[in-house]
Parts: structure tokens; C-alpha cells; sequence
């Protein structure tokens, strides 16, 4: 299938060095203390003496007294570590509304992500003259923000970057940055989690397009690193230095950030182990090797003249996916998202879902990181089903899990022309699926947090 955001994983690297290289993520203090310990030692002895004392003779004292004393010192360091960042950013998708320059579109929907999955299988250009609200897109990967000292150390005002950014009018038009400056300043209308702000900013790039975003953002976020934001603003510059045509356009949307954590700068100066958390999970990646039954073929043997079924069928996987703990049933019923979840039973039973309703519940039956969670998801585009199971996982590293799941999946695949994941197939099947399938699989840079880690538990306020 075709990437949904080609050339993105090539560019980790990148994004890692530009954050890394323009600000701190943790601020480390360090306090030297010199410790001395003083100890005195006290020895007394009584030492009789020879021969007949009861003669009226006054005797010396027969006890000794020796003291000793002993000092020792040595220097203690105690080191402190808290958040150096305002924002830390993973992605960030907005779909555009009014933004078309030529009237055509991008086919991407809300929050510019939303393919059309005939296209992504067949790798065909979207319809540029489809009639949608949605005419373009933002996309940013790599997003950092840090404390501003201008205007004389007014608060929430920060200076930020963002690794590589895309701005999409419509199906003709792009504006790319990589390092893009950024200025905001926010006025918090919450404090507390969720935190609701308001923020002007101004995003300014010059490379490989020239170009200038300026506009304003109603924020709501951010609870396990998911984040909502309306926008409006306005944007001008040359596509590209050389040959590049200038363009400028207005454009409002609806965003959508996920693994994207947000600091109020009073929180720069609460240590690390302090700080609360909504999440029991928040995860990178996790992928599954799957067998399933009634399906047609194995997506491992893709020659439709000789279709095989195997004990290994196909696989699933999903990216960038947080577990969010709602204040109920002792903070264990939670809900849940993804960027992308995506399942390939067989060569003709497939869904791929964007941002999908997950609810669950957490349980840890022998009360360590091992974890049962019984699930319900709900997949609504581009392919529309619907997973129940059972998933369970075991930490074997800080960021790394083994997992194991069983679910029954059902649904549609989306697909108008019902193309077939075959090589070189056609199409005309079915695009109703339903199956059951068990699978083993792991989980990459994924942090499952215990109970006593989250906010509900720790008499913080948590509106």
C-alpha cells in the first residue's frame, strides 16, 4: 500500500538533530553538598591494683579514661531533573477549509488525513475537481517550543521549531519548511488539565520554500499527548527559491496533534517525578503477526493463481497510540486513539482506520507492568469496522513490550472498486470482511504507567 506520509519516516533523523541541536528537553540541577561526619570515641577502664587496700591508705583511682575523636568528610551531590521544554511535538495534522487557490482539492478531509483508500492502494492521483469542504492540509513532524525572556520576561510567550512543515492549499500548490521559526504567545483561558488557550502566532521558513504564516489557534489539550485546535490565519511566500511561483491564501481548519505535551511555565519548575499523567499507555509503535480464520488467502502467499492459507495470515499494526484514564471504575475504563491503525487478515479482509475510538480496560491482575486489556474499536474512515478482543502485554525494557492479542474484526474496507491486496490483482470482490484472529507481536519506544503515577491518585487537581 501506498505510505499515507511518504518520505516521513526518513526523516526521524533529522527531526531528532534539529530538536535536539535548538533547545534543552530536561534541565538537570546539580547541588553539592560537603557532608562531615564527627565521631568520638570514649573508652573507660578500671584497673585494680595489687596487694591489701584496706590498710587506711587513700589510693589514686584505679580507672582510666581515653577519648578519641574522629572527623571524616566526603561531598554529596544531589541532582534534580525538570521539563526544559514549553511543547514537545511528534505530529500535527490540520485539514483546511476556504484555503483553494485554483479550486481544486487534496481529497484529505478533517484534519488532512483522511485518504480515499482505492487511491492509496492504487497510487493514483487524488480527483482534483471533487467537491469537498476540505481543500487542503498542514502537516508538521518534529515540533518544539521554549520559554521566550523577550518583553521583559513576560509569561507564555515562546520561540519554537518545527522540523519539516507542509502547507497544502489545494491539489496544485505546496509550501515546505524544513527548521521552521516559530513565535507564540498564549493566553490561557484553563490552567488546569485539559488546559483551553488562545495563541497568535507566526511561523516563518526558508527552506526549501520562502514563505510567512501568520494566524491564531483555539486550543484544547493536552491529555496524553492529544491535542485539538481550530485555526485561522493567512499564508505567503515562493514555493521555491529559484523557479518558484509566489502564492498567498487564507485558510481556516480543524487540528489534531497526537504524542504532542504542552508545559505551562509554572510546570518548568516542578521536577520530573512530580508531574501528573492521564495516560496508563502512550506508545510509538506496536505491530502484530496474525492467523485468521475464514479468510481467502494469506497475505504472505499473494499469487492469486495458487492462493495458500497458512497459520500466518496477515498483520496488523498501529502508530503513535495513547490510552487515556478516565476518572471511573477506579481510573481503569479508558479511552483511546492511534494516528493510524491499520489490519491485513488476508489478501481481500483489510481496513485502515485514522484516529479511531478506542475504549478499554485496564487491568493488571498480579499488580506488576503486566497488562490485561480487554478492548472495543471503533474504525470509522477510511475503512469503516470494528475490532472486540483481548489484548495483553509484558514489559521488557523501559520501551519495549512483548504483546499478545484476540479479536474478532468486522467491517468494510472502504473501497468503492473493491481492490484486492493480491500482486497484480484486479478487482470485484467483496467488500464486506469478518473474522477472528489471534496474533503475537511487540510494542517500540511505549511507556505503560502504573497507578500511583497518575494524577487521579495523587490529590492534584485534575478538573
Amino acid at each position: 500500500m501506498k505510505c499515507l506520509v511518504p518520505g516521513a519516516w526518513c526523516l526521524a533523523p533529522l527531526l531528532l538533530a534539529v530538536l535536539t541541536a535548538c533547545g534543552t528537553i530536561t534541565r538537570t540541577e546539580r547541588d553539592v553538598y560537603t557532608i562531615t561526619d564527627v565521631d568520638t570515641t570514649v573508652v573507660s577502664q578500671v584497673h585494680n591494683q595489687p596487694g591489701d587496700r584496706d590498710n587506711g591508705v587513700i589510693y589514686p583511682s584505679s580507672r582510666t579514661v581515653m577519648m578519641e575523636r574522629h572527623m571524616q568528610q566526603h561531598d554529596s551531590v544531589v541532582v534534580r531533573e525538570y521539563p526544559g521544554f514549553i511543547r514537545l511535538g511528534v505530529f500535527e495534522g490540520v485539514g483546511l477549509i476556504g484555503s483553494s487557490i485554483d479550486g481544486t482539492t487534496t481529497n484529505t478531509g478533517m484534519f488532512g488525513l483522511y485518504y480515499d483508500i482505492d487511491r492509496l492502494i492504487s497510487g493514483d492521483a487524488p480527483d482534483p475537481n471533487a467537491n469537498t469542504l476540505h481543500a487542503g492540509y498542514i502537516r508538521r513532524f518534529g515540533i518544539g517550543e521554549w520559554k521566550l525572556h523577550w518583553f521583559d520576561d513576560d509569561p507564555n510567550w515562546t520561540w519554537g521549531v518545527t522540523a519539516y512543515e507542509t502547507i497544502v492549499p489545494d491539489n496544485n500548490h505546496a509550501l515546505r519548511g524544513i527548521g521552521v521559526l516559530s513565535l507564540r504567545k498564549r493566553f490561557y483561558l484553563r490552567s488546569l488539565i485539559p488546559y483551553m488557550a488562545i495563541t497568535p502566532q507566526l511561523h516563518l521558513a526558508a527552506f526549501p520554500s520562502q514563505y510567512v504564516n501568520a494566524g491564531a489557534s483555539a486550543d484544547v489539550g493536552s491529555i496524553g499527548g492529544l491535542n485539538l485546535r481550530f485555526y485561522a490565519g493567512y499564508a505567503m511566500g515562493l514555493t521555491n527559491p529559484v523557479d518558484g511561483e509566489f502564492i498567498n491564501f487564507p485558510y481556516a481548519g480543524l487540528g489534531v496533534s497526537v504524542m504532542d505535551f504542552l508545559n505551562r511555565e509554572e510546570e518548568l519548575e516542578v521536577e520530573w517525578k512530580y508531574h501528573e499523567h492521564s495516560a496508563w499507555e502512550l506508545g510509538g509503535a506496536e505491530g502484530f503477526l496474525v492467523g485468521a480464520g475464514d479468510v481467502s488467502a494469506s497475505f504472505f502467499g499473494r499469487d492469486k493463481t495458487t492462493p495458500e492459507k497458512s497459520a500466518l495470515t496477515g498483520f496488523t499494526f498501529r502508530v503513535l497510540h495513547a490510552t487515556i484514564a478516565l476518572p471511573i471504575l477506579d481510573h481503569r475504563l479508558s479511552l483511546g486513539t492511534s494516528l493510524v491503525n491499520a489490519i491485513a487478515l488476508g489478501v481481500e479482509e483489510y481496513g485502515i482506520g485514522v484516529l479511531p475510538i478506542r475504549a478499554s480496560y485496564h487491568w493488571q491482575p498480579f499488580n506488576n507492568k503486566f497488562v490485561v486489556e480487554p478492548f472495543a474499536e471503533f474504525n470509522y474512515a477510511p475503512s469503516t469496522f470494528t475490532q472486540f478482543g483481548v489484548r495483553a502485554g509484558l514489559p521488557i525494557s523501559d520501551q519495549l513490550s512483548l504483546l499478545f492479542i484476540a479479536a474478532y474484526a468486522s467491517g468494510n474496507t472502504g473501497s468503492d472498486l473493491g481492490y484486492s491486496l493480491y500482486e497484480n490483482s484486479g478487482t470485484g470482490y467483496a467488500k464486506d470482511f469478518s473474522a477472528f484472529y489471534l496474533g503475537f507481536g511487540a510494542s517500540f519506544f511505549d511507556k505503560i504507567f502504573s497507578k500511583d503515577e497518575l494524577r487521579y491518585g495523587r490529590g492534584l487537581p485534575h478538573e
